[in-house]
C-alpha cells in the first residue's frame, strides 16, 4: 500500500480541522467554535456563517486549498478526524460529492484502489467500505454497522429533475431491514410520501441517510452554491459539512474558510512549479515554434536527470486551439495539427487530440500501462479546444500555448491549472524544470500577463499579492 508523510502545510490543515473538531465539543457551538478556532490559529476571530434549514449543532466550514495542493488527500485524512474528534464513534457514513461524473469516477477508483495514498489515508479510520451510489442503494445495515461507508456521487445525482435522485428517494425493499425497531423519535424523523391517511415512510436511501446522519465532504464546492444544492443536503440531515475548494464563495452564500492555505506554501513544499514563464508572440506559426523549441530544451534536460538517477520524465505541451467555426478561418485543432506535423517535422504518433468528439487521452490510457508517464508512451503534444477532460491530471505538463487570446479564454485556467503541478511532487536539479511555460498569440503582452494573474486568482485560488511574483516574462524587454 502507498503512503507519504503529509507535506507541512497539509499536516498544518488537518491540525486546524482537528482543533476545531474538539472546540465544537468544548463550547457545544459550530459558531462559537469557529471564531474560537479561527482566533487562536490566525490571532482575528472569524464570523461564522450558519446554514439555514440544518441542524443547529452541525459544524459547517472550508478548507481553501490552490490548485495541485492535494485537496482530495485532505479529504480522506479527514475521516479519520470526523469520526475520532468531532462524531467519537468508531464508524461513520461519508456521503462525498464530486462536482462532475469523470470526477466521480476518478475519486471512486482511486479510494477503492489499495495501492492508492488516498485509500491508505481513509484506512487510518478503520474499516472502510466505499461505494457509488448504484452500490449504496442496497446497502446493508451490517455494512454500515460494521466499517465507516463512504458514498461517492455527483451533486447533481440528488436533483429531483435526475433519474439517479428519484431512486434515492425511492422505497426499495433491500433497505426494508434498516427500519426495523425504530424509536418514534427516529420514525418522526424520516421523509414522508403522500398525505393524511395515505401517508407513508419510503424504505429509501435518503431516509438511510437520514437515520445515520451522513457527515458530507463537498469537492470544488464553489460549483454548489444554489438554494437549491443547500436544501437537496439539508434532507439528510448531515452531522457537519467540509468543503474544498480553490476559490471559496464569500459573498453569495458565503463559505466559513477554517483553514486558507497559499500558493506560495505549495511553491515551498515542491507541489507546483512556479514561477509561469510568459512568452506572448503575435505570429502564431512563430508561437508554436518558440513553444516546440522551449519542449525540446526540457526534454534534454530531463533526459540528462533521467540518467544521472532522476525520474522519468518527458515533458508535455497542451495545445488550446480555436472552435471550428462555419465559414471562417480560425486556429482550429485539425489546423495546428497540420502545422506541427507538415512544417515541424512531429510525428502523428506525438500528437493525441483531446476533444469532445476525439478521445485520444482515453485511448492513451488503454494502450499504456502508465498512459501519459509511460517512458513508452511517445506523445509530446495534446491538442485541445475548450477544455480537457474535466479531472485530467499529469504532471509532465509543462507548457501551454494557447491560440485563443487570454482575454476571452475562460478554459485556459482549466489548462493553466494541468501545467502547475510538480512531477512526483520534487524539485528537479535544473531550475528550468521547475517551472511552467505560457506561449499566447497576443498583441500585448501586458494585456495577457494581467488576464493570466487574473485566472490564476480566479481559478487556481492564487492571492492577488502572490500572482505578480508568480508570473514573469520570458523576454527581457517584456
Amino acid at each position: 500500500m502507498t503512503t507519504f508523510s503529509p507535506k507541512a502545510y497539509q499536516q498544518q490543515v488537518l491540525d486546524s480541522v482537528e482543533a476545531y473538531f474538539k472546540a465544537c465539543h468544548e463550547l457545544l457551538s459550530p459558531s462559537l467554535a469557529f471564531t474560537a478556532t479561527t482566533e487562536r490559529l490566525w490571532g482575528r476571530g472569524l464570523p461564522y456563517n450558519p446554514l439555514s434549514g440544518f441542524p443547529a449543532d452541525m459544524p459547517y466550514f472550508c478548507l481553501r486549498v490552490p490548485t495541485g495542493g492535494g485537496k482530495t488527500w485532505l479529504a480522506a485524512k479527514s475521516v479519520q478526524l470526523v469520526n475520532t474528534h468531532l462524531l467519537r464513534t468508531e464508524r461513520s457514513v461519508i456521503l462525498w460529492l464530486t462536482p462532475s461524473k469523470p470526477i466521480r469516477e476518478q475519486t471512486i477508483k482511486a479510494l477503492k484502489d489499495r495501492h492508492h495514498p488516498y485509500h491508505a489515508a481513509l484506512r487510518e479510520a478503520g474499516p472502510i467500505t466505499v461505494l457509488d451510489l448504484e452500490e449504496a442503494k442496497s446497502v446493508t445495515r451490517a455494512t454500515l454497522d460494521t466499517s465507516t461507508t463512504i458514498i461517492v456521487a455527483t451533486r447533481q445525482a440528488f436533483q429531483v429533475e435526475e433519474e439517479e435522485c428519484r431512486k434515492v428517494y425511492q422505497s426499495s425493499g433491500a433497505l426494508m431491514h434498516h427500519f426495523d425497531h425504530l424509536s418514534p423519535t427516529q420514525r418522526d424523523a424520516l421523509l414522508t410520501d403522500g398525505e393524511g391517511a395515505n401517508r407513508t415512510t419510503p424504505y429509501s436511501l435518503a431516509n438511510v441517510l437520514r437515520l445515520r446522519r451522513p457527515f458530507v465532504i463537498v469537492d470544488e464546492a464553489h460549483n454548489s452554491r444554489t438554494e437549491l444544492a443547500f436544501d437537496m443536503l439539508a434532507r439528510f440531515r448531515p452531522s457537519g459539512v467540509m468543503e474544498l475548494t480553490a476559490t471559496p464563495d464569500l459573498t453569495r452564500t458565503p463559505s466559513n474558510v477554517l483553514h486558507s492555505v497559499s500558493a506560495a506554501e505549495l511553491k515551498a513544499e515542491e507541489m507546483i512549479k512556479l514561477p509561469v514563464v510568459l512568452e506572448t508572440e503575435p505570429n502564431w506559426q512563430q508561437c508554436l515554434a518558440d513553444a516546440i523549441a522551449r519542449r525540446d530544451t526540457l526534454h534534454k534536460l530531463a533526459e540528462e536527470e533521467h540518467r544521472a538517477g532522476a525520474p522519468y520524465l518527458r515533458p508535455l505541451v497542451l495545445i488550446q486551439a480555436q472552435p471550428r467555426r462555419t465559414g471562417v478561418e480560425t486556429l482550429d485543432v485539425e489546423r495546428v495539427r497540420n502545422e506541427l506535423i507538415a512544417n515541424h517535422g512531429i510525428p502523428a504518433s506525438e500528437i493525441v487530440v483531446a476533444t469532445g468528439e476525439e478521445k485520444g487521452l482515453e485511448q492513451v490510457e488503454v494502450d499504456y500501462k502508465l498512459g501519459l508517464r509511460d517512458p513508452t508512451c511517445p506523445v509530446k503534444f495534446i491538442l485541445t479546444q475548450k477544455a480537457l477532460a474535466e479531472g485530467w491530471d499529469c504532471p509532465f505538463a509543462y507548457i501551454l500555448v494557447s491560440m485563443a487570446e487570454l482575454t476571452s479564454a475562460t478554459a485556459v485556467e482549466q489548462l493553466l491549472g494541468r501545467v502547475l503541478r510538480q512531477p512526483d511532487a520534487a524539485h528537479r536539479q535544473a531550475p528550468a524544470l521547475n517551472r511552467s511555460y505560457a506561449f499566447v498569440v497576443s498583441k500585448s503582452f501586458a494585456e495577457t500577463a494581467s488576464a493570466l494573474r487574473e485566472r490564476l486568482v480566479e481559478g487556481a485560488g492564487f492571492e492577488r499579492r502572490e500572482v505578480t511574483e508568480f508570473v514573469t516574462a520570458a523576454k527581457a524587454e517584456q
